[in-house]
């Protein structure tokens, strides 16, 4: 049988001459012949949340910020970046950025230095106002706020930003609370932190603060007639002491040895023993020994099970300090000398951990208790007050901290609005329904065909030995370049960056790109009357926010 030429087949032939009759050709054009009128599924843009932003107590938008950034617009990252977290330049250095630690990248290469963009954006940002707040409602009370720590600062911000005034009370002569007095200059250089609060205050006339103003429980009767409502954000003002240790005069509580070096006042004693294992023993040791002193940490549980962040123990560990780890401390013998020290091996029973084989006796000159913070008694068991910070919670990050000040805000603004429904700026709270979680974007809803591995920067850090002579910052910020790069690094997890891959891949070409406005921002469109619904795009996306759905 002779093969078949292609001139020899019907169609072809008719197509050639012209003749298109009996063919399954449409005739009509796709302006009437709605091809999407035949699909069983149609796609949707279905914007999500990235784990990152979920890890985070404040919640940020990272992937947003990254995208502006990356893009090289500083001002609209911060922007972004300041609506949820007002203080930037603090938590860019101090928080432990939970947020890398669920990033998505991690599972590909290694996760985006979120800590790193933000302090380069808060630093960015120091001298930049935020954006005017709203006028503040004629008549209306200001609030109160009990503390000037990061708690009482955000609870401060997100009022004036809701158009509502606020009084901060701060027993200290200058505000930050901890920020101020307990976290050493070389996580937190004092000219940054005055900066970040300078600019805070600038860009809030809203905010009065009142320093070196105690307030005492006796007084809180007479603010709740002057001031619409009350928040407490004193903190855990008390260093935990064992009752064994508090008579001695050789014991020194954690944060008022901070706050003595922090304000350059001289320490006496040359050998010193801190007990615990959080972030307040490490900076007490790692501050101590920058000053020329001998100093060993004790803790009762193992070096894994320690509280502080793994960077501080990482640093301490290459500045040589030394800690004991699973040792308790017995007996104590004070004399003309010192205190002589009896250190036992920890001794795990029914649930509590007490000394066990004796070690060795050590001679101090004083023992640091760094096993915890209390909360001040005279403010227990109040009614009418709204609780933020580490008093309403217990002890927690700086972000964390944050987040309560936010809520605690919230809470007053919903108590405002029931008091007075209409007076207050935004909707009663009984008007709305909270809007459902959005999805999480796992790696597994990823596809990643389209990126290859790309190291992080590598950061500038100052050598253990030389950054013990002093109270200098540890490590560098990035460079612009820098931090544009790592920026360009984020996979934009659970939101559309219009990067047209869908456009590229779609068969009938039933998709455009939004080029974006000043209203909402590049997106990918779906031309549904012409969509055959063959899920392409969804299978394509990057960043796994096109889904299938029925076509009823």
């Amino acid at each position: 049988m002779s093969a078949l030429r292609l001139d020899q087949l019907k169609h072809i032939r008719a197509i050639r001459e012209g003749d298109f009759s009996g063919l399954p050709i449409s005739s009509t054009p796709t302006s009437v012949n709605l091809t999407g009128s035949w699909k069983f599924f149609r796609p949707r843009l279905v914007e999500k949340d990235s784990p990152c932003r979920q890890a985070c107590p404040l919640h940020i938008p990272i992937a947003r910020y990254a995208r502006e950034l990356a893009s090289g617009d500083r001002e609209k990252a911060l922007q972004i970046l300041r609506e949820a977290n007002p203080l930037p330049a603090v938590t860019g250095r101090v928080c432990p950025h939970f947020c890398q630690s669920a990033c998505n990248r991690g599972e590909f290469d290694s996760p985006i230095s979120i800590g790193d963009l933000e302090r380069g954006l808060g630093d960015f940002g120091l001298d930049l106002p935020d954006p005017e707040a709203p006028k503040i409602r004629p008549g209306g009370r200001p609030v109160a706020i009990i503390g000037a720590g990061p708690a009482g600062l955000a609870a401060a911000v997100f009022l004036a930003r809701a158009g509502v005034a606020a009084t901060i009370f701060e027993k200290d002569p200058q505000p930050g609370g901890l920020l101020q007095s307990a976290i050493p200059a070389y996580r937190l250089p004092r000219e940054i932190l005055q900066q970040e609060l300078g600019r805070l205050f600038r860009s809030y006339p809203e905010i009065t603060l009142e320093c070196g103003r105690r307030i005492e429980r006796g007084d809180l009767p007479t603010l709740a007639k002057e001031f619409a409502a009350v928040i407490l954000a004193i903190g855990l003002p008390r260093s935990r002491v064992p009752s064994e240790w508090k008579a001695s005069s050789r014991t020194l509580k954690a944060l008022d040895l901070l706050g003595a070096i922090s304000r350059n006042e001289e320490i006496d004693g040359n050998r010193f023993l801190v007990i615990g294992g959080g972030n307040a023993a490490l900076d007490a040791a790692r501050s101590l020994k920058r000053l020329g002193k001998e100093v060993e940490i004790i803790y009762r549980r193992s070096h894994e099970e320690m509280p502080a962040y793994a960077e501080e123990k990482h640093q301490a560990a290459e500045e040589g300090i030394a800690i004991r780890p699973e040792t308790v401390v017995g007996r104590t013998k004070e004399h003309e000398a010192g205190l002589t020290v009896a250190l036992h091996r920890a001794l795990r029973e029914n649930g509590r951990i007490g000394p066990g084989e004796f070690i060795v006796n050590l001679d101090t000159d004083y023992l640091v208790a760094a096993i915890g913070q209390d909360p001040d008694p005279e403010f227990a068991d109040l009614d009418g007050v709204v609780r933020a910070g580490d008093c309403a919670h217990g002890a927690a990050s700086v972000a964390e901290a944050l987040a309560s000040g936010r809520q605690a805000a919230k809470e007053v603004l919903s108590r405002l609005s029931d008091r007075r429904p209409g007076e207050h700026p935004g909707k009663h709270p009984g008007e709305h329904k909270e809007a459902p979680e959005p999805e999480i974007v796992d790696f597994s809803g990823l596809h990643l065909d389209y990126y290859a591995p790309a190291a992080p920067p590598a950061g500038v850090e100052i050598p253990a030995a030389e950054r013990l002579d002093g109270f200098g910052e540890i490590r560098a910020g990035l460079a612009l370049e820098q931090l544009r790069k790592e920026a360009g690094r984020c996979f934009s997890c659970g939101i559309c960056t219009a990067c047209g891959i869908c456009w590229f891949f779609c068969p009938e070409v039933a998709i455009a790109i939004s080029p974006g406005d000043r209203e909402a921002p590049p997106a990918a469109l779906f031309d549904l009357d012409h969509c055959k619904g063959c899920g392409q795009c969804a299978e394509l996306c990057p960043r796994g926010v096109i889904e299938m759905e029925e076509d009823l």
